[in-house]
């Protein structure tokens, strides 16, 4: 059977080509897999999500070990840094009325 001729289509885009209708369109039916190949891949992912975790936990590990480290490292510098201090005990109570207020905040106590 020949093709009967186009017309002038109504948006005047002739350059376009007709579009098949969805009806007229072949439906492929979708292939189901075995239950062993599904199965499989079940194990393969559940697999896959347990070696995740264990990485994901590995790196938490490990942050908090630096963290810890270097909070300890944190809490050592400070206590040093005390005992190095040169300490002076005021024992004259006139003597603080005495200092200025930049010298006063610069007075520590414990």
């Amino acid at each position: 059977m020949s093709e009967v001729p186009r017309g002038k289509p109504k948006s005047g885009r002739f350059w376009r080509t007709p579009g098949t209708k969805s009806s007229s369109k072949i439906a492929l039916r979708s292939l189901k897999t075995s239950w062993s190949k599904r199965q499989s891949e079940r194990e393969e992912k559940k697999i896959l999500k347990l070696y995740q975790q264990q990485l994901k936990d590995a790196k938490q590990k490990a942050k908090e070990e630096k963290k810890q480290r270097i909070e300890e490292h944190k809490a050592r510098r400070e206590e040093n840094k005390k005992k190095a201090e040169i300490v002076q005990k005021i024992t004259n109570s006139k003597k603080l009325k005495r200092l200025n207020k930049k010298q006063f905040k610069m007075i520590e106590k414990r």
